[in-house]
């Protein structure tokens, strides 16, 4: 009996001396709200025996204080522990924050047992009564939208993205090439934010449905900067900028060779003294969407829209109104590429609990009432910052949910079947010097012809690689106006057709200088499109790409499933599964050659052609651009696959007509004898347009080689220069000096000669006149 005396004893003396120490250094710290230190002195002081239920009050508060929602929710067994020692000593709000947790964790009935405790004790403060009361709805939100789950699989992007602090605001190029999102870090006190935290921007590409190891776009700034949009094609960003007293504005930064570029402020009718978080701009970049907390809103941050002027600035914002806003908070608007669906995040409206993801479409000029995207992409957590491709199959979002990696991580999701076609083309293509293989500088403008807009949008091709990306709605005409360092600006016609499905056209476009002895004379435009001509044959391949990203991102074990089918002995499936697993990103996998999907188009324009009369003019925004005959590329690539047979109205032989003219040693004089017969070929060319001549020049094996060579080109220029100056156009004209004969048996005098064949023009629908 003294034994357990002595025993009681000394738990008492050693938990009252922790207390008596460690707990005043708790406390110290707790009232300085450096909860980070004070709480594993709480923790130890409670895992030594402490029971006091203000030290559980302190340590929960602690717990909720953290960044992670694993460590928030460790904070429910203490304020429990807490009410139940010393409800009436405790903060009159305990209540409240414990239903809060409740309801977060998903545990709805508590967290509603909770707010009704706490609302029966402030029943002359109408304020919170209303917020309980809201609080009570979305719990009744979250209990209908949970027992309707959505078909649908949720993926946390991992360890390559996520952090164990904080990643949001996802931003993602339309054909999911490129992912920008906002990274908080330690703050190391080298900027004027006093926060714990800062925000810094990363950005990672996609590699066969794999994001590579982030990089981080270094934007100088003493406050926060974050993500706040992207352009469809991922070559313009829209970044937020913070400022002093919690103000911020929108910035562009845009694509360049090796980089960004430095940020460039929006218009001051977007900007203001206030403070704008996110934005999002349609893909003809002539609307933005934004969020503002700007006066005369409707409470919080509000979405609000722009146009592009004719001026070129943009126009007063308009605030989207009741039925978008909310007293709440209305942040990070999507317009998605079809520019009449917007997702934004709310924490009003129905939501579940936190700030969730919602949907409104714009018809007949008005804004439905948001849907609540349901669960589980949204949860009594908070769900925020949507952003999805352009065929409504992957969605990108942020969320702090369990079983993350820290505070917010990112997300992708696969979306219902049902909400997953979009009526959209996206024109995914590549332009480059077909000489050289390399990129070029180039700058596309978009007419919409059949509206007679004058300008839809500018593009600028990644000038690395060349790439560019295009949305276009369905059932439109569109000229394709393009600028490329080195050649004239050309125009391509594209018919968007009027599918009722998602529809990709993959596109390559070949720039070839044509030159004659040195002299560049003309170009050649090459056009190869891949496309989809039929929806059976859209839906079917859309399927194995996305197919084949579940499988290269690690979505479904490949060897389990080998294992299961070879198992079953289904050959057919493990067919399938093998193609799938070959399949690459589209664009990289298109074999612009062989591929029996192609549009194939070539147009060469000869400069002696095209005179100022035949220019067209094309006026793009404030700019007139004369370009080159525009190329119907449908309508050509029909005619010349119909055209490469000799046409009925040509006899085969004449093909086989070729005249020698002879020159005299160390001379390019031609010899007025030979007019009669090259008149002959003169009659040949007017009467048929598909012909052309090929002009050889040669020289005897006497001195150097290059002297040789320059005198077989100057005779091959002369009778060049003869048939030129009768009519004959360069377009027809192949001509070539050779040097000197390689031929030992030749004579003296054929060697000195210039061969005149009549040939077919290669293609002859390709090369004829615009």
């Amino acid at each position: 009996m003294m034994r357990f005396f002595i025993g009681i004893t000394l738990v008492l003396f050693f938990t009252g001396v922790y207390a008596q120490g460690d707990l005043a250094t708790a406390d110290k710290y707790f009232k300085l709200k450096s909860y980070d230190k004070a709480l594993p002195l709480f923790e130890d002081a409670v895992s030594n025996g402490v029971d006091d239920p203000m030290i559980h009050y302190k340590l929960a508060y602690c717990y909720t204080e953290q960044d992670a929602t694993a460590d928030k929710l460790k904070a429910i067994p203490h304020f429990e522990k807490a009410l139940a020692g010393a409800g009436n000593y405790l903060p009159a709000d305990t209540p409240m924050l414990l239903g809060e947790l409740y309801h977060r964790n998903g545990q709805l009935n508590d967290a509603r047992a909770h707010y009704a405790n706490y609302r029966k004790t402030i029943k002359s403060n109408q304020k919170l009564i209303n917020e309980i009361d809201r609080r009570l709805a979305m719990i009744d939100n979250a209990e209908k939208l949970m027992k309707q789950p959505l078909d649908t699989k949720i993926k946390n992007l991992g360890s390559i993205i996520n952090s164990p602090l904080t990643e949001y605001n996802p931003v993602v190029a339309t054909d999911e090439s490129v992912m920008a999102y906002t990274s908080l870090r330690p703050n190391d006190g080298k900027n004027r934010s006093g926060e714990k935290y800062i925000e810094e921007i990363k950005i990672s590409y996609n590699h066969a449905g794999n994001w590579s190891q982030p990089e981080v776009i270094d934007v100088a700034s003493d406050y926060n900067v974050g993500t706040a949009g992207i352009s469809p094609d991922g070559q313009h960003m829209l970044i937020f900028i913070g400022g002093a007293e919690g103000t911020g504005d929108l910035y562009f930064l845009h694509k360049t060779g090796n980089g960004w570029s430095d940020p460039e402020p929006l218009d001051s009718r977007i900007n203001s003294k206030y403070r704008e978080t996110t934005g999002s701009m349609t893909p003809d970049g002539k609307t933005i969407y934004f969020a503002s907390d700007r006066p005369q809103g409707l409470g919080g941050l509000d979405i609000y829209r722009s146009d592009l002027l004719p001026s070129g600035e943009w126009s007063a914002p308009v605030n989207l109104g009741p039925s978008v806003n909310t007293p709440y908070d209305e942040d990070a608007p999507f317009i998605h590429p079809d520019k009449w669906t917007l997702f934004f995040t709310s924490d009003g409206h129905n939501s579940m609990g936190g700030r969730d993801i919602f949907v409104s479409r714009l018809f007949n000029e008005e804004w439905t009432t948001p849907e609540n995207m349901g669960y589980p992409i949204n949860t009594t957590f908070d769900d925020n910052y949507f952003t999805l491709s352009a065929d409504g199959r992957k969605g990108y979002f942020a969320s702090d949910r369990v079983g993350g990696q820290g505070g917010q991580d990112l997300y992708s999701i696969d979306m219902p079947e049902e909400e997953s076609n979009i009526p959209l083309t996206m024109i995914k293509g590549r332009i480059f010097n077909r000489e050289t293989g390399e990129p070029l500088a180039t700058t596309i403008y978009m007419i919409d012809v059949e509206s007679g807009k004058k300008l839809d949008f500018v593009y600028q091709p990644d000038p690395a690689t060349g790439k560019y990306l295009i949305v276009l709605p369905p059932s439109k005409n569109y000229d394709m106006v393009i600028e490329s360092e080195g050649f004239l600006p050309y125009t391509l016609n594209i018919n968007v057709p009027g599918q009722t499905y998602f529809y990709e056209l993959f596109q390559q476009i070949s720039l070839e200088p044509i030159r004659q002895f040195d002299v560049t004379v003309g170009q050649r435009v090459e056009v190869r499109n891949a496309f989809y001509d039929s929806h059976e044959e859209a839906v079917a391949d859309q399927k194995k790409t996305h197919e084949a990203k579940l499988i290269h991102s690690g979505d479904v074990d490949v060897y389990e499933l080998m294992n299961d089918l070879i198992a079953a002995g289904d050959e057919e499936a493990i067919d399938y599964l093998l193609e799938l697993i070959n399949t690459e990103h589209p664009i990289e996998q298109v074999n612009f050659r062989e591929d029996p999907r192609l549009e194939v188009a070539v147009r060469y324009f000869y400069y002696d052609e095209s005179d100022e009369s035949k220019f067209e003019q094309k006026n793009v925004g404030d700019k007139t651009v004369f370009s080159l005959p525009s190329v119907p590329v449908t309508e050509v690539a029909k005619r010349q696959l119909n055209e490469k047979d000799v046409p009925a109205t040509i006899d085969p032989n004449v093909l086989n007509v070729t005249e020698k003219i002879y020159f005299l040693v160390d001379k390019s004089n031609l010899d007025p004898k030979y007019s009669a017969s090259l008149n002959d070929i003169l009659k040949l060319l007017k009467e048929h347009d598909e012909l052309g001549i090929q002009i050889s020049g040669y020289a005897s094996s006497e001195g150097n080689e290059d002297y040789n060579r320059e005198l077989s080109n100057k005779r091959a220029i002369a009778v060049l220069e003869y048939f030129n100056h009768k009519g004959v156009v360069r377009r027809r004209i192949v001509a070539r000096g050779y040097g000197e004969t390689k031929d030992d048996k030749s004579s003296a005098e054929e060697s000195r000669r210039v061969e005149v064949k009549v040939i077919l023009l290669e293609g002859h629908a390709r090369i004829s006149a615009p």
